[in-house]
């Protein structure tokens, strides 16, 4: 079985178009309907884990990503391979500085709509619809997300990971890829020319 996980603010419909289109779409919690409640990503990650086939694929986007690479963690015995796009260990100091991230949870707080458009625009070019989003239970997963630091749980990863990057990726970046493509032992890394955080999603290693 295929499963995908989304990136914030985002849900299951940024599959459309791409190679897992067709895969089973699992939705963060605060992002329409989801399955799941927790707002802790190792918590969440605990969820999925439980709720995912034995010998699955999890295809993981950003934030979701990050979930992905704490059930393969956790859960070796229900994870064939990782495939990862845009990924990134450690958000705050890797991706991006602390002082930025920070600021942005400040934005968001003060205006929750107007921090996820600003957060969108910075994703992409492109247009992808806005789901139904609780401020609330966004905003819990977003600092979760930001207080994650994996980097020194990569080497336990024991499956495949394919990570998939865009050039021009601005929430992310080229160095949340390479670092985990550094720290998993059997990783390949791609990078796409001219594809953006969102964008990367049409292409497959």
């Amino acid at each position: 079985m295929i499963y995908t996980l989304h990136g914030w603010s985002y849900d299951g419909r940024v599959w459309k178009g791409t190679p897992f289109e067709r895969a089973v779409h699992l939705g963060l919690p605060g992002h329409g309907e989801s399955p799941f409640n927790s707002t802790d990503l190792r918590e969440l990650a605990a969820e999925v884990g439980e709720s995912i086939e034995e010998g699955s694929t999890l295809v993981g986007w950003s934030l979701g990503a990050t979930v992905s690479i704490l059930v393969a963690l956790n859960y070796p015995e229900k994870v064939r391979e990782l495939i990862l796009y845009a990924p990134t260990p450690s958000f705050t100091g890797t991706s991006q500085p602390e002082a930025v991230v920070r600021r942005f949870l400040r934005r968001l707080k003060r205006d929750f709509y107007e921090g996820v458009e600003f957060f969108r625009e910075l994703s992409s070019t492109k247009n992808a619809p806005l789901p139904q989003l609780n401020p609330k239970a966004c905003t819990e997963l977003l600092e979760s997300f930001t207080e994650i630091d994996c980097t020194e749980e990569l080497w336990k990863l024991k499956v495949p990971v394919k990570v998939i990057v865009g050039e021009d990726d601005a929430i992310t970046g080229l160095i949340g890829a390479y670092s985990v493509f550094k720290g998993a032992p059997l990783s390949q890394l791609k990078v796409i020319p001219k594809a953006d955080h969102l964008t990367v999603l049409k292409y497959a290693i």
